[in-house]
């Protein structure tokens, strides 16, 4: 099974297959896999983590129903103290706003390559919302791309939060 994603278990929403991990009954990988389900995929959800699981759906659901939505799972994340400290500084971010990689930089005394590294190593994209990020001069990149359809993501998941937040 060399080269297999094991995922606990694959979510469908409207930006394509989500692959979701649990660790002790908690949230700790959220993965976006694109539109079409990749080939070298495995999932398989145990007992333990059925009510995760089920939560984490439920969250998602009303994510992509309201993005006002302020519910978040129990989660775990693993990573250095400057990534957490970034990906706390993206939690306060509101959806249908958006921040730059300087500003952040700024209230950390860092750079923004080093803002935008830690936004590639986020673990749990939409509950932790990296897609908020924004550069100085446009949209910037989404999971280490600058194309494709990891920025199309953005775009979508930035479009859907400006639509809808214009009606609250």
């Amino acid at each position: 099974m060399d080269g297999v994603q094991k995922f606990d278990e694959i979510i469908v929403s409207p930006v394509g297959f989500l692959g979701v991990k649990f660790d002790r009954a908690q949230l700790s990988v959220l993965k976006f896999l694109g539109r079409k389900l990749p080939t070298d995929i495995v999932a398989k959800t145990s007992k333990d983590n059925e009510n995760i699981s089920k939560q984490v759906r439920s969250m998602l659901d009303d994510y992509f129903n309201d993005p006002h939505s302020t519910k978040q799972p129990a989660k775990v994340l693993m990573g250095t103290t400057f990534q957490k400290n970034v990906w706390q500084i993206l939690s306060t971010i509101k959806p249908g706003q958006t921040r730059t990689y300087g500003d952040i930089a700024r209230q950390l005394e860092s750079s923004p390559r080093a803002v935008g590294n830690a936004c590639r190593r986020n673990p749990i994209p939409i509950f932790i919302p990296c897609h908020r990020v924004v550069s100085a001069s446009g949209r910037g990149g989404f999971m280490g791309h600058t194309t494709g359809e990891p920025v199309e993501i953005k775009e979508w998941l930035l479009a859907h939060e400006q639509e809808l937040g214009a009606d609250s």
